[in-house]
């Protein structure tokens, strides 16, 4: 009897350090140990900023004459790859840098359906004097939309993958329609086995 239950609570603590997790702390722009293809967070890193210091070097979004902050607005990436990609995750990236790079100097507007839901909503509650303060200034029109793709060639040849992904944003002039940005992030991987990034 005494060593059958041995030998069960043995063998449940065996079991228990099998199944222990393994949480570990690393850069994010260290290289993925989970890999495969497709993006991984030092891609997504590195992109933004080099988007942003390649904008930055255009003096595209600099004051104009009269030091009048130009404004824009950041609208749609969208996905084109054969990857599940979190688009937001790359947009909000690019978004924080360029509003660490920029600062104040440059009027960053959100267009998002939440954010104007949120202006009507106030302006409404103020028409009717429901709170304090007053609608005697337009909502901001914009200057600018930054906008891009995202698209990749995949290949694959037995358990060899291999993926070349693109990252492509532009700039459009809202009042000429010109594009006045262009800048693609380019990367390939190439992998051994199927793996699902998230």
């Amino acid at each position: 009897m005494f060593l059958r239950s041995f030998a069960v609570g043995l063998l449940g603590l065996l079991l228990t350090a099998c199944g222990s997790t393994r949480d570990t702390r690393v850069d994010p722009d260290a290289a993925d140990s989970v890999t495969g293809t497709g993006l991984q967070s030092m891609d997504i890193r590195t992109m933004a900023q080099r988007f942003s210091a390649s904008l930055q070097s255009d003096n595209i979004l600099s004051p104009g004459k009269e030091g009048a902050r130009v404004s824009f607005y950041v609208t749609e990436l969208r996905n084109d790859s054969s990857d599940v990609i979190d688009k937001e995750l790359i947009l909000s990236n690019l978004q924080t840098e360029l509003f660490r790079s920029y600062g104040r100097r440059v009027r960053f507007l959100d267009r998002s359906p939440e954010a104007n839901e949120l202006v009507d909503a106030e302006r409404r509650m103020k028409d009717r004097g429901q709170v304090s303060g007053t609608n005697d200034r337009p909502v901001a029109g914009s200057d600018f939309a930054l906008k891009g793709t995202i698209k990749s060639r995949d290949r694959q040849a037995g358990r060899l993958r291999s993926s070349y992904i693109v990252v492509t944003i532009q700039l459009v002039d809202l009042v000429t329609g010109e594009l006045v940005f262009l800048d693609n992030y380019e990367m390939k991987t190439e992998s051994e086995k199927s793996v699902i990034n998230r």
